[in-house]
């Protein structure tokens, strides 16, 4: 899609998986999953992601750059943990699932 003229912006929160990966641009915040926008209906943290986005689409001066945003998620929300899901995600689930992912994060070729 770069390739064709469309400018691409990733949000990530998993800055060390973007970055194996190797897209051209992306913003991390340290949001769980499924959160990744902040709270529903959050509308100015969701308008603040966006203007960094966009921002980074002016200021990235090479591919792969990812900026870590200062944004942390509320320390009471994740005592609460009411908006966790009840089971782990698929490569959490099991030992060999997990062993793929570290294996991926030090060996892995995201071409492959």
């Amino acid at each position: 899609m770069e390739s064709r003229g469309l400018v691409t912006v990733s949000l990530t929160n998993m800055p060390f998986v973007t970055e194996k990966i190797g897209v051209p641009r992306a913003v991390a915040v340290e949001f769980p999953f499924g959160m990744i926008w902040g709270h529903p209906d959050d509308r100015e943290m969701q308008g603040r992601l966006l203007e960094h986005m966009f921002e980074l689409v002016e200021t990235a001066t090479e591919p792969g750059t990812v900026v870590e945003l200062p944004y942390t998620w509320p320390e009471e929300d994740f005592r609460k943990r009411d908006w966790f899901p009840k089971e782990p995600t698929p490569w959490l689930a099991s030992q060999e699932g997990i062993d793929q992912m570290l294996d991926f994060l030090q060996h892995g070729d995201p071409m492959d």
